[in-house]
């Protein structure tokens, strides 16, 4: 039987994948399947090339333009070195510790290449494009693993040499990083994921790949227990950026409202193969316009995920009312009086800003618009949050001036920031 089953678990039912390189490859192999439409801002079908001969060409052109002859930098090895990618400012918290932290050599900066032979930066480079432009049966082939074992080798003599001692990390789904925390697995050291956002889901594949998960707060790590983590692989840190308690109540305005959009992820990866019907993330914004000018909203800003493309909204939308936002985040907030959205991490930082944020998630046949279950606490589990699951409630919540208690915040970050648990396990 076939009909339940995808391509890529099909390709390692017939061992075309073997188990390791399926794991390592299957969320950059999903996007080649699923990461398609112009909704995306930057689709892999919009940037493909179709012919790998000419794909080859240019990652020459590419990688010619990288120096051949470099001065590597010394790395200070009389204290404990880590690799991190991490997010924010959690390298330097790392510094002030005394650790000597520098960035993996796949970082799409230049400037933090000097610590890497030119051999392992040109696979990295290589690696990356045959990742957006090769066909997919290229990525599955034995000469691109053979690429990819290159890499492996080489990665492992780097850390062997500079006696690399952990690894950070903000996901453990794509490639380098994935291949990355079985490298060093393999080495028994240590590998930390810090978690850079509130999750849209908890299982125990996900964010379970590393040794240790850091997490903002302690809601966050006591939903990750109770969907089966273990409990000792959980670290509370803070967030580098919320450092200060909120304790003003939160104002209700209808004045400057920001709305955004409901998201189809790129690539569904462990959260198996969920089909999205892209047409309800218009429907989803016109849901919200409808109850808006039910209470009276004349226009409000639209604001896409960063992957997304606005350009394809406002093909469907009224553009008298959904008015495109285009400033930064924090400069957008800071000029709101209300958001209106999903699951989203925005939602700490609006309340941070003391901003109200109403949840807006549709549910269907106990799913969301999109198909998929929807994560604590944006489930309703915490009365603090005002989340609406239809157009009824989104509307009473506008008409009773309904607000988020800011003191939850409390809950999803700790203050403050603090990661000095890792100076107890990097040896």
């Amino acid at each position: 039987m076939l009909s339940k089953i995808s391509l890529l678990s099909y390709l390692k039912n017939e061992q075309v994948l073997n188990d390791y390189w399926y794991d390592c490859l299957r969320y950059e192999l999903d996007k080649h399947i699923y990461y398609y439409g112009n909704h995306f801002r930057r689709s892999l079908e919009a940037v493909q090339e179709s012919k790998i001969e000419k794909t080859k060409y240019i990652f020459k052109k590419v990688i010619s333009k990288i120096k051949t002859n470099v001065s590597l930098k010394s790395i200070d090895k009389t204290k404990p070195v880590i690799i991190s990618n991490a997010y924010f400012n959690f390298n330097e918290e790392l510094s002030k510790l005394g650790f000597t932290v520098i960035r993996p050599p796949w970082t799409t900066d230049r400037n933090e290449w000097g610590y890497y032979h030119t051999e392992i930066v040109n696979l990295c480079v290589t690696i990356r494009s045959f990742f957006e432009q090769a066909d997919f049966n290229y990525l599955i082939s034995r000469e691109f693993i053979h690429i990819l074992e290159k890499f492996s080798s080489l990665f492992k003599k780097f850390i062997i040499e500079q006696n690399v001692r952990a690894l950070v990390v903000p996901n453990d789904e794509s490639f380098f990083e994935n291949i990355s925390i079985k490298i060093f697995e393999e080495f028994n050291l240590p590998t930390f994921n810090f978690l850079h956002g509130l999750p849209t889901l908890y299982n125990s594949i996900d964010e379970n790949r590393t040794n240790y998960l850091i997490v903002w707060g302690e809601r966050i790590k006591e939903m990750y227990v109770a969907s089966g983590m273990e409990e000792s692989k959980i670290l509370v840190s803070g967030h580098p950026k919320y450092q200060k308690i909120i304790e003003k109540p939160i104002k209700f305005s209808l004045n400057n409202i920001l709305v955004l959009t409901k998201t189809i992820p790129g690539s569904p990866h462990s959260n198996g193969v969920i089909l999205s019907d892209r047409g309800n993330l218009i429907v989803y914004l016109i849901s919200i316009q409808k109850v808006l000018q039910k209470s009276g909203v004349k226009s409000v800003r639209l604001r896409p995920h960063p992957s997304e493309n606005i350009n394809w909204y406002m093909k469907f939308l009224d553009r008298n009312f959904f008015i495109p936002d285009t400033k930064n985040l924090s400069d957008s907030l800071k000029a709101t009086s209300l958001v209106i959205g999903p699951v989203s991490s925005v939602f700490l930082e609006a309340v941070y800003y003391q901003i109200n944020y109403l949840v807006y998630e549709p549910v269907i046949n106990k799913k969301n618009i999109l198909n998929r279950n929807i994560p604590k606490p944006f489930d309703g589990s915490d009365n603090r949050m005002a989340v609406a699951n239809d157009e009824e409630t989104l509307f009473r919540f506008l008409s009773e001036q309904k607000c988020v208690d800011p003191h939850l915040l409390t809950d999803y970050y700790k203050t403050p920031f603090d990661v000095s648990f890792m100076m107890h396990l990097i040896k």
